[in-house]
């Protein structure tokens, strides 16, 4: 029983370790690379769809009022999303974005295809028609 414990113990510490280290690389590439200064420091293209994916992410703070969504519901709209709208791009992005115009370009597509539009009942509205008819 004595060893069972003192295993036990070793097993939590070390997946505490992993969970630490995991937290601490995720820090540095978000320290790395920054759109604002993708010139002086080019993006790769992977590192570059995870900022977006952050920009995504950030905007369901005002999910309410931007998309008629809870934040939780902006945040699961997204995350389900994000990756097929990385695949989707990524045969068109370089394999490293050193220009301000591309990881603008880029974001801009990324963003349109990731984020969710307006939900009037339930309903996700992609046009001023659909409103008219989904929203009264």
């Amino acid at each position: 029983m004595k060893y069972f414990k003192t295993y036990a113990t070793l097993c939590i510490v070390g997946a505490m370790s992993l969970v630490h280290d995991n937290d601490v690389q995720a820090q540095q590439t978000k320290t790395l690379y920054s759109l604002k200064a993708v010139e002086a420091n080019p993006i790769p293209k992977d590192e570059h769809f995870l900022l977006w994916r952050d920009v995504a992410l950030k905007q369901c703070t005002e999910a309410k009022t931007r998309y008629n969504l809870t934040t939780e519901e902006c945040l699961a709209v997204i995350g389900q999303r994000a990756d097929a709208c990385a695949s989707k791009l990524s045969s068109s992005t370089p394999p490293v974005v050193n220009t301000t115009a591309a990881a603008r370009d880029i974001g801009r597509k990324y963003l349109h295809c990731a984020t969710p539009y307006y939900f009037c009942k339930g309903v996700e509205v992609k046009t001023e028609e659909e409103a008219r008819a989904k929203c009264q």
